[in-house]
């Protein structure tokens, strides 16, 4: 039987502040941990799945390009694992438990082309495979955890069409749970060509889609 592998993006799907947009760079702040909140949903959502398919492997996976923004200066690539750190352990005080996680602390070109408010360093910028929607963090995850491609089932949830490609690209399905910021991701999710993908209502409801698919 084929292996199952769950990544699913962080910012604006398991974590956000509901004052901002998703992609507020958690970590930049000073007083980052205070800004740290959960979608309840997501929280059950992930019980279930570990309740109800505890054979598969559990990972939270994120874009950080606010480390290569020069006015971030706080926002270092080792202040990003300190956040990922310090969000599983609030995860496991609520009875959440993931695997592990991965963070491309990079941003791409065509990042940077949306965002001409911010400079960057150079040497962050790049094609780096870790970038979603290029799937180089599943990639490190199948290689720490000895799982084949061929032989494992993969699973993306997130709230951006990013996510959905990222799974595709590795031949997984994707799901998208969308925010409630950002609605146009649901229309650009369903233009995609691939039939593996599926708009979620919220998170319990991808869960619960995904343990449906698999029992």
């Amino acid at each position: 039987m084929k292996r199952v592998l769950i990544c699913v993006d962080r910012d604006g799907t398991v974590a956000y502040d509901k004052k901002h947009r998703p992609k507020y760079h958690l970590g930049r702040q000073r007083n980052w941990k205070s800004k740290i909140k959960f979608v309840e949903n997501a929280l059950e959502g992930l019980r279930i799945l570990r309740k109800k398919l505890p054979a598969a492997k559990i990972y939270l996976i994120s874009n950080q390009p606010g480390v290569a923004i020069k006015e971030f200066p706080l926002l270092t690539e080792k202040k990003a694992h300190e956040v990922f750190k310090y969000i599983i352990k609030k995860l496991e005080k609520r009875g959440v438990s993931v695997d592990g996680y991965e963070v491309c602390p990079r941003a791409s070109r065509e990042y940077v082309k949306k965002h001409p408010q911010y400079t960057f360093h150079k040497k962050l910028v790049g094609n780096f495979s870790c970038f979603k929607p290029r799937p180089g963090m599943i990639r490190s995850i199948l290689k720490k955890e000895k799982l084949k491609k061929n032989q494992t089932k993969i699973y993306v949830i997130g709230d951006r069409v990013s996510d959905v490609k990222t799974a595709h690209k590795i031949g997984g399905f994707g799901i998208l749970v969308p925010f409630v910021y950002q609605p146009e991701e649901k229309l650009k999710v369903k233009k995609l060509k691939s039939k593996k993908k599926h708009v979620a209502r919220d998170f319990l409801n991808a869960a619960r889609f995904i343990i449906k698919r698999e029992k």
